[in-house]
């Protein structure tokens, strides 16, 4: 799928940041004020006004309240084949290992009376069929381990205790960044076989 940016077609992407619509940095800004309190910093991270500057947890929280379901449209939108992508700290490390689930074509032909993957609005096969048929739904999980220096490093917070705006947008867009950098050449053979 090719996503729209600004009514310019862009090149195939897994995720992207969602700049149609009525001002949705603006919605993402107030989201980012509605839970400055998943931005407070730990025990042993670098802060300001309470606000963590640690590069990790910044766009950890960043992604977080970007992709989590609201009202509206969500901040960063997903291909339709990619049916979840998380990021996260694994225990122990001082990574970001964003993992993102792909609907796969099955590897096999599935036995009589079993369904796979059906074609969506967008023509991609990455709809479940209906509860009441025997369904075997393959999926491609891909882990895409996202070093620290990678990521932007947080300012201080320009209004006591809330994250910056333009933090959280550089974080995200860096965390898009990484991710399509795996996500895209997986997209385009999965595309190609039409499965």
């Amino acid at each position: 799928m090719k996503a729209r940016h600004r009514g310019v077609t862009a090149v195939m992407v897994g995720v992207w940041i969602d700049a149609t619509g009525d001002n949705p940095q603006e919605r993402y800004g107030e989201r980012l004020r509605a839970w400055s309190h998943a931005f407070a910093a730990a025990d042993s991270e670098p802060q300001a006004g309470d606000i963590t500057l640690d590069p990790v947890h910044y766009a950890m929280t960043s992604w977080d309240l970007a992709t989590r379901p609201t009202d509206g449209p969500p901040y960063v939108r997903f291909h339709p084949r990619v049916l979840h992508a998380t990021c996260h700290r694994p225990e122990g490390t001082y990574i970001i290992l964003a993992v993102v689930r792909l609907a796969a074509p099955s590897p096999e032909q599935l036995p009589h009376g079993w369904f796979g993957w059906q074609q969506g609005e967008s023509g991609v096969p990455c709809v479940a069929p209906p509860f009441d048929r025997r369904a075997a739904l393959f999926t491609l999980e891909l882990r895409v381990p996202i070093q620290p220096a990678r990521l932007p490093t947080p300012t201080r917070p320009e209004a006591e205790g809330l994250p910056n705006l333009g933090d959280a947008q550089a974080a995200l867009e860096t965390l898009v960044e990484e991710i399509n950098t795996a996500v895209v050449p997986f997209l385009r053979i999965l595309d190609a076989t039409g499965v």
